[in-house]
């Protein structure tokens, strides 16, 4: 019995911060339509175990890393939904004890521990309640910088080869992140670039100083290149080199006024990092000498983040995922001072009670597992017909008989006005291709979105009008907006959809 209380007692943090994990991500749980970025990958990861080739059967810009993963969650089968989520759970959970351990060694253990709280409650307010790709490479990226602090002291001693281990070690971890998510490079840059400068304050020689940091930058880039060889070796080495690389440049600029809202909504999130930033700044003390390199490392890595989340751009609410990890490491030093605590504490249960509010009214305005049983209900197509989504929740591609209409299934790629010539093909014209196939349902949302292709929303209005009756509706709340599904019944003329009286669904 003394051995276990022994162990409950030096387990503590980790079994609280396990446990508030769960609390705060308990109410997702089970709902296959969290958000359509991990609806996708769920169902892109299952295309693969069916030989589906991303890029080429199945079109996206994620590194191939990511729809691995989620493929070893699909091969929990009818559970796969509740394995992502939890394994998006222990990823976040994992980093939180990372962030702890870091934020250590420049702050008392308890500022360490309402730090690694903070990074869980956060990406519920972002839209990362559930599997988006930065929950789970927060992880590689945590324990990479985790690892350089933690064998700091060796890499300014001359133990050379234990040097290079390390920084083999922490580079293959970036490696595997940035096949995860390009955006990656940024902090991979940072990690290398401070391991080279440790090197030469270490006195090594330049041949040396050359030679690690090629062994470096080899390690972190070896991923990358067996996914491009691959795709190489299989005859599609330019469908990676477009999808991978190029696409990405082609988006198209969206206006001022989306990006704008976009901002605004990013503010209440990120400000009250820089606040904690502000007061560290205003009250920064001095630290002991053996603590100062921590501290500016931290400090850059936080600078870095962001720079990259600014240079980036487009600033959806998710992209400020990553940056949670080094702004969660500096709310620790609060605890140094009283009034520090307190400001923590209060930004802790602040942001509890908002993200828990945050996810119910999501799921209020998602519809949530009912909403997803409705719709598989009402999309009877496995003995009439094939499903096209142009709007609405992608996991139905995969709870339900796959039947391959396009090799573009995501809604965006076709919806979107920037994407319009960034993903390989004409929208309009896919979509008539898509038509022609006869589709026996469409699921789509009224009314038009903001930053939608309408050429590519008219074509679709106008063949729903003229082929398809609507048979089933749900109506979101507080948004208004209209999730429709459409069953192919040529010659019988509906009322237009923008314009019917439709009965609410709940």
């Amino acid at each position: 019995m003394k051995q276990l209380n022994k162990i409950v007692v030096a387990y503590y943090p980790h079994f609280f911060l396990l446990f508030a994990a769960l609390m705060i991500r308990f109410m997702t749980l089970g709902n296959p339509i969290l958000e359509w970025d991990e609806e996708f990958y769920l169902f892109g990861g299952g295309r693969l175990l069916q030989g589906y080739l991303p890029y080429v059967d199945f079109w996206d810009r994620k590194p191939i890393g990511l729809f691995l993963l989620y493929a070893v969650f699909h091969l929990f089968g009818a559970y796969r939904v509740i394995a992502y989520q939890i394994g998006a759970l222990l990823a976040l959970w994992g980093t939180a004890l990372l962030i702890r351990r870091m934020a250590s060694r420049i702050a008392p253990a308890s500022g360490a521990l309402v730090a690694a709280l903070i990074y869980e409650i956060w990406p519920t307010l972002a839209q990362g309640e559930g599997g988006q790709s930065p929950i789970f490479y927060n992880l590689l990226v945590a324990g990479a910088m985790c690892l350089l602090l933690d064998h700091l002291q060796d890499f300014e001693g001359n133990d050379r080869k234990r040097r290079r281990t390390l920084g083999i070690l922490i580079m293959l971890l970036l490696g595997v992140a940035i096949q995860i998510k390009y955006t990656v490079v940024f902090e991979g840059m940072f990690a290398g670039l401070y391991l080279i400068y440790q090197e030469i304050r270490s006195g090594s020689a330049p041949r040396s100083i050359i030679a690690d940091s090629a062994i470096w930058v080899f390690v972190a880039v070896l991923p990358t290149i067996a996914s491009a060889l691959f795709y190489i070796m299989s005859g599609y080495g330019h469908e990676w080199l477009f999808s991978n690389i190029s696409s990405v440049f082609l988006r198209a600029t969206e206006s001022h006024q989306i990006i704008s809202e976009r901002l605004i909504k990013l503010l209440p999130l990120l400000g009250p990092f820089f606040i904690v930033m502000g007061v560290n700044f205003l009250f920064r003390r001095s630290y002991p000498a053996q603590q100062t390199p921590y501290v500016l490392f931290l400090t850059m890595w936080a600078m870095v983040a962001f720079g990259a989340f600014v240079i980036f751009g487009t600033w959806y609410i998710h992209y400020i995922l990553p940056l949670l990890v080094p702004f969660s490491i500096q709310i620790a030093p609060l605890f140094y001072r009283k009034s520090g605590r307190n400001l923590a504490w209060l930004m802790a249960i602040l942001g509890l009670v908002a993200s828990q509010l945050s996810t119910w009214k999501h799921l209020r305005s998602s519809g949530g597992k009912e909403l997803f049983l409705a719709l598989e209900k009402s999309v009877d197509y496995g003995k009439s017909g094939c499903l096209f989504i142009y709007n609405g929740p992608v996991a139905l591609y995969d709870a339900l008989p796959y039947c391959r209409l396009t090799s573009h299934p995501f809604p965006s790629h076709f919806g979107l006005e920037r994407e319009a010539g960034a993903t390989g093909m004409d929208p309009l014209a896919e979509l008539h291709a898509v038509l022609t196939q006869e589709p026996a349902y469409i699921i789509s949302q009224e009314p038009e979105a903001a930053g939608e292709n309408r050429n590519v929303r008219k074509a679709l209005y106008d063949a729903l009008s003229r082929d398809y009756v609507r048979t089933y509706s749900w109506i979101s709340r507080p948004h208004r907006r209209m999730l429709s599904v459409y069953k192919r019944s040529k010659g019988v003329l509906p009322p237009h959809p923008a314009l019917a009286p439709v009965p609410q669904s709940e």
